[in-house]
């Protein structure tokens, strides 16, 4: 009994003391990442969705054309699945709030997204509506956005969840188009 008591005192200490990722930490890192800058023009990108078991279920391709005026950059993005042939479109409009906050409103976004800005990371939280049988669900998406050091790849990393149960990842790979 006396072992359990440690060891659970032990698993308590090691997940209380883990620190979730901070956007501050990032204010110094190489590159400076502008979302807006990014993506305004044209961008392309490959990813992977994965099963809440980390299993690859498929693919996904994006094209995306931003426009920024009068402050807000309206995107529109093509999606594609080649592994089962969907497609979907998707708009969406990003504001710069300040030099470190961004907020986002988007065809299959409930509400606002917001955001977190500092050096080549970006971070975003929003609400999704998804169709699934003709009823209207929702997720939630955590985003985290990584620019390497060329300037020109963007590393997206999101996590879906519902029910605060992750039940997706996907893995994207952005590239500027010149």
């Amino acid at each position: 009994m006396k072992n359990n008591s440690i060891l659970t005192y032990f698993v308590l200490f090691v997940l209380t003391s883990c620190s979730t990722l901070k956007p501050e930490s990032f204010k110094r890192s190489g590159a400076t990442l502008d979302p807006i800058k990014f993506f305004d023009g044209h961008t392309h990108s490959t990813g992977v969705l994965e099963a809440r078991s980390g299993k690859p279920t498929e693919h996904i391709t994006t094209k995306t054309t931003g426009v920024y005026d009068n402050r807000v950059l309206r995107i529109e993005q093509d999606l594609f699945y080649p592994d089962n042939g969907k497609q979907k479109h998707r708009t969406f409009e990003l504001k710069l709030i300040d030099v470190h906050h961004l907020e986002g409103t988007g065809s299959d976004i409930t509400g606002i997204a917001k955001g977190e800005l500092y050096g080549n990371y970006f971070a975003w939280r929003y609400r999704l509506k998804i169709a699934d049988k003709g009823i209207v669900r929702h997720v939630n998406i955590a985003q985290h956005m990584y620019l390497m050091p060329d300037g020109k790849t963007l590393i997206i990393r999101s996590v879906v969840r519902k029910f605060g149960i992750v039940v997706k990842e996907i893995t994207e790979q952005f590239h500027k188009d010149t």
